[in-house]
């Protein structure tokens, strides 16, 4: 089996983030993958790392 990785430390403790269903940038699925080792917060569909405060934009909208 395939297992992911933290793309800024390589680590694999990752926890898959689903936002309230009464958030704007709600998705039904996985919206960020936070990464337990080193705290990075990598946005599904952007890739890159989302800033504190900041939450990935559904479907990839800019």
């Amino acid at each position: 089996m395939d297992t992911a990785s933290c793309k800024k430390c390589g680590g694999n403790n990752l926890m898959m983030v689903e936002y309230d269903r009464l958030s704007p940038e709600y998705y039904d699925g996985v919206s960020e993958i936070d990464c337990q080792d080193c705290g990075a917060r990598i946005g599904r569909w952007s890739g890159r790392e989302l800033v504190e405060g900041e939450v990935e934009k559904k479907s990839g909208r800019k």
